[in-house]
């Protein structure tokens, strides 16, 4: 075995001695997938388009195709639907970029932005659409929506002559569909996490007296206590994430999906009477803390903004 090991040594270094060297050809350039600026955008909405890419590397795009803005999804039977984007008008992209900002960007500290903080992509549209069959009156068959969250790509639509006629209220509703959208992308994606200190506070083992509604103010109050918030609202009418039973074993999913919409989207006189609950404000505290400390957002200063 030591003969053959050795011959073998010999052999690999009289075959590496009697290789040539290969000269390296010239670097071949890497393509960038996306040539800016874009087109007829005002020139300010494309200088900051390419002040936001080499920024952070992030392509803020309003002329791209189907396929970019829906590449993961097929239709793999009759029955699929598919989104459809509507391009908007690129006189409206500043409009865009400066809402974009207004209800997000602004609030995301630098060195967050430059980490995945802003996806890859971020497509402006003027509309989303999902086509919902046949049977619908017309001027209904069409289903459309906010946002649209593909891998590491996120489509908004409203970049139309909509971004300089909505009312503060409008604008603030928006928002909170946006950033609690956003924050799902971010905890998915494992941009941020969520402290194991918010799951110790709230009992998930003994269920909850039930049924939790406004005919039932003792179990809204017990609710409570136990550090649980509601899961929507309808105006000012409270919805619970726990209707029974089988609602149960999600309550640590549903609980924290509760406490990013108040967290994100509540404001301080909303919250008032929430954080009297000993434990409501001990879990609150304990994710307004984290995103602060560890990576320097101020999330109630997003609750709080006016426009």
């Amino acid at each position: 075995m030591k003969h053959i090991f050795i011959i073998n040594c010999i052999f690999c270094m009289m075959l590496f001695s009697c290789k040539k060297d290969v000269k390296i050809g010239p670097p071949v350039p890497i393509r960038e997938d996306y040539t800016l600026p874009q087109g007829n955008a005002p020139k300010e909405a494309n200088d900051k388009i390419i002040e936001l890419y080499k920024s952070y590397g992030s392509y803020f795009l309003y002329i791209y195709t189907q396929k970019d803005f829906e590449w993961m999804q097929s239709a793999g039977t009759a029955s699929s639907k598919i989104d459809t984007v509507v391009l908007g008008n690129p006189a409206y992209t500043m409009d865009m970029l400066n809402y974009l900002n207004d209800i997000w960007l602004k609030f995301l500290p630098d060195n967050f932005k430059k980490s995945e903080g802003i996806p890859y992509r971020v497509l402006m549209a003027d509309s989303i659409k999902q086509y919902r069959g046949a049977g619908y009156p017309p001027g209904m068959e069409y289903l459309y929506f906010d946002y649209k969250v593909v891998g590491k790509s996120i489509t908004f639509a409203g970049m139309n002559a909509s971004l300089s006629t909505m009312t503060s209220d409008q604008k603030i509703a928006k928002r909170n569909v946006i950033i609690g959208a956003i924050w799902n992308y971010y905890l998915q994606n494992k941009i941020l996490d969520i402290p194991d200190a918010f799951y110790k506070v709230s009992d998930y083992v003994t269920y909850p007296t039930s049924p939790i509604n406004a005919a039932n103010p003792a179990n809204v109050d017990a609710f409570r206590k136990r550090g649980f918030l509601p899961t929507s609202y309808t105006g000012t009418v409270a919805s619970e994430w726990y209707y029974g039973t089988y609602s149960w074993p999600n309550a640590k999913p549903s609980d924290l999906s509760s406490y990013l919409l108040h967290i994100l989207s509540r404001t301080d006189a909303q919250m008032q009477s929430y954080l009297a609950y000993p434990l409501v404000k001990q879990k609150f505290d304990i994710l307004v803390n984290y995103f602060k400390s560890k990576y320097q957002i101020d999330v109630r200063a997003i609750a709080n903004a006016t426009y």
